[in-house]
């Protein structure tokens, strides 16, 4: 590539024909950049499209991965668009269940349950659904529980690089209720 402009316009044209957060390793390879020439590159296009008021895109980091999106205030125009099928907003209870996920993925539906004090398994079916909680394993203990962790789309609709971007909850920790319980 001639310059950096150049380098940038490349980037921002795998972004926004891929449609999906591409990793930082995968724009290296594709590029021939390295990884620290890719984040600043993409560090620099994200301040572009926060400066530009004309702009109705962002560039979101999420983790080790970097998509195109469109600004959030743009989103009731966005599910005009896509008419989505108007699900639910979720409940309380439902939140609660996330937020057992988020703080101890990945976790199993019967620690979530310890958690939260009640059966769980409608709502972490119900965030399956959504596609903000997916299947990631199964623990090597009997009848092979499966455990839950968070997904990318569960970051990108919260607006969060990583999971470790949320303030620290302890009451919602899984080891602390455990310990809780024994004394």
């Amino acid at each position: 590539m001639k310059n950096d402009s150049e380098a940038m316009a490349v980037i921002e044209a795998i972004l926004f024909a891929s449609g999906d957060p591409v990793s930082l390793e995968n724009l290296a390879e594709i590029t021939e950049l390295t990884l620290t020439e890719i984040n600043d590159l993409c560090n620099r296009l994200k301040m572009r499209y926060e400066n530009c008021a004309e702009s109705g895109l962002i560039l979101k980091q999420i983790e080790n991965t970097y998509c195109i999106t469109t600004k959030p205030e743009y989103k009731e125009y966005m599910a005009r668009l896509f008419r989505p099928q108007h699900l639910p907003s979720l409940s309380n209870a439902a939140y609660e269940t996330l937020a057992a996920i988020v703080y101890n993925q990945p976790v199993t539906k019967a620690q979530i349950e310890l958690i939260r004090g009640v059966n769980s398994d409608s709502l972490v079916n119900r965030l399956v659904e959504r596609g903000y909680v997916e299947e990631t394993g199964n623990l090597d203990l009997p009848g092979k529980p499966a455990v839950f962790s968070t997904t990318n789309k569960f970051l990108m609709e919260f607006g969060l690089k990583s999971a470790s971007d949320l303030p620290s909850v302890d009451l919602l920790m899984y080891e602390n209720i455990e310990r809780l319980q024994e004394e």
